[in-house]
């Protein structure tokens, strides 16, 4: 039997969760670092400021310089850790194999021989992006591998 493996992938995940509680967010560029530590480093970042230049793990200084525009916001791993929680319980339904990437966003769903309960994997993941989006206001991506 052929394995079925779906990916979900929620982009940048920690500034996606942050703009569903700040609606303001939305369009603009946004930094995620430790504001006032003295080797502040960026931990995420918006699609516009990555546009501008910023990066994972890049100094919040030089990220300031990139992209002055940026909304610069404290990490909260809790609330991502939440988020990633509720990602992950969305997904049980349609497999009890479903492993987290890097507790960012991803997550690894094996639907082999459910199709006779949930269709194709293909159908699933659809499903799945459906109800993310829905319940939790996530818009994620989503491939299926052999």
């Amino acid at each position: 039997m052929e394995r079925s493996i779906i990916h979900i992938n929620v982009a940048d995940f920690a500034v996606a969760v942050e703009r569903v509680l700040d609606s303001r967010l939305f369009g603009r560029p946004v930094v995620i670092a430790p504001e006032g530590a003295a080797r502040a480093a960026v931990y995420d970042m918006s699609d516009e400021a990555f546009g501008a230049g910023v990066r994972k793990g890049m100094l919040l200084s030089q990220a300031r310089r990139r992209c002055p525009d940026a909304a610069v916001l404290f990490p909260r791993p809790q609330r991502y850790e939440r988020a990633m929680g509720d990602l992950f319980r969305r997904a049980l339904p349609f497999s009890p194999l479903v492993e987290p990437g890097e507790r960012d966003g991803h997550l690894f769903i094996d639907v082999t021989g459910s199709s006779r309960l949930f269709g194709p994997a293909v159908d699933v993941a659809w499903r799945l992006q459906r109800r993310v989006r829905f319940d939790m206001g996530l818009d994620p991506i989503w491939s299926v591998a052999p």
